[in-house]
């Protein structure tokens, strides 16, 4: 039995493009799962936020299928190499990506949104949140629709009739705009929050790492829109729709893993950190109706303070001397019962005795009378 052997050449980079799409898709699939499993064991039921990443990850899966049937058609080789039927795959499997790439990394943008609405007590931060959230909503809506008919019905998938489609270059370029300056955004909010916690430097500094791993999205979304740019004026290269385009396809397909992943793991070890400090406990308590000062705002500054759960030892140490003082209290409410127990004793004996004695001195006196009587 033979095997066909597949070789990565200057004219197939189909397995490049297949690698990185399987690569990316199993590891955004492994993030949400460890995101949602530790979401799941502790509350019993998936947040807001992870309801965002799981849409986010559905798009994620189906864009990848597409990336994928457009490879199984000959993306990564020539376009005259091709079949017609082809290539009209081609550019179905690609309007269709495109059009779920955007949703896919629109959702979890909204997720985050999700995550730093529960994270702040702040009116002001909550309304710069709402903001960045109406904006995303937005470019999802515009740059769905454009995608959608970025060429004129009934075909719009069809780039090879360039005179009945818009130009990509620039509308790709609008829209990766907005992505980058929503995503500046995002960090920003986050990072402003982080830096008003009254938490010790390493453990600030680590949140705001955490956090700041967002940027590796931005970086993402900035090196594909530079390899598109060099395709798209690049003369062998942008008029060949299959081949020329394969760098840019990888970058993206890395910047959807990396907006799903970033969403995850770091928040999921901020969300457990937070167990020790009460980073994540706001929102529940204000659910619960119970006490929701897991921050202070102060009166001078805006600033935030991280009060320490049941799991710290100044928690342990308060709960240990409220243990104590009951048992004092105990113990001394005990020793006065006794005391007066006591005290009442010996005045029932002192006043027995001097009953006695009183009967006593009767006694002797009706004992002398009668004496004398005699």
């Amino acid at each position: 039995m033979k095997l066909d052997q597949v070789i990565v050449s200057d004219t197939n980079r189909t397995p490049i493009v297949q690698i990185i799409t399987w690569l990316c898709l199993v590891t955004s699939l492994l993030a949400f799962l460890t995101h949602a499993g530790i979401k799941f064991y502790v509350f019993r039921a998936l947040k807001i936020e992870s309801w965002f990443v799981l849409v986010s990850l559905a798009f994620c899966i189906a864009q990848s299928i597409a990336v994928i049937i457009q490879c199984a058609n000959g993306y990564g080789k020539p376009l005259a190499d091709l079949t017609f039927g082809e290539i009209q795959a081609n550019l179905q499997s690609e309007y269709a990506s495109t059009i779920l790439l955007f949703a896919s990394l629109g959702f979890s943008k909204l997720a985050i949104g999700a995550f730093v609405h529960n994270l702040t007590p702040s009116k002001l931060h909550r309304k710069i949140n709402y903001g960045i959230g109406i904006v995303v909503g937005l470019w999802i809506i515009c740059s769905m629709l454009v995608a959608a008919f970025q060429c004129r019905v009934p075909r719009p998938w069809d780039r090879l009739l360039k005179e009945r489609c818009t130009d990509r270059f620039a509308w790709w370029n609008a829209i990766a705009g907005w992505n980058i300056a929503t995503e500046l955004a995002i960090v920003g909010l986050e990072l402003g929050i982080t830096a008003k916690l009254h938490v010790k430097r390493q453990r600030k500094a680590t949140v705001m790492t955490l956090f700041a791993c967002r940027l590796l999205v931005l970086i993402a979304a900035a090196v594909q829109l530079s390899f598109f740019y060099k395709e798209s004026n690049d003369p062998k290269l942008k008029d060949d729709i299959t081949l020329g385009y394969w760098r840019s396809t990888t970058c993206t397909q890395v910047m959807q893993c990396l907006a799903i992943v970033t969403t995850c793991l770091p928040y999921t070890k901020i969300f457990m950190e937070g167990f020790e400090s009460g980073l994540m406990r706001l929102d529940d308590l204000r659910r619960k109706g119970e006490h929701t000062s897991a921050y202070s705002r102060s009166r001078s500054k805006e600033s935030y303070q991280m009060i320490n759960m049941s799991g710290s030892k100044s928690a342990r140490s308060k709960s240990t001397r409220d243990r104590t003082q009951d048992r004092s209290a105990k113990s001394i409410k005990v020793a006065q019962s006794w005391a007066v127990e006591i005290a009442e004793a010996a005045e029932s004996d002192s006043s027995s005795t001097k009953n006695l004695r009183s009967d006593g001195v009767a006694h002797e006196t009706s004992v002398e009378g009668r004496r004398t009587a005699l």
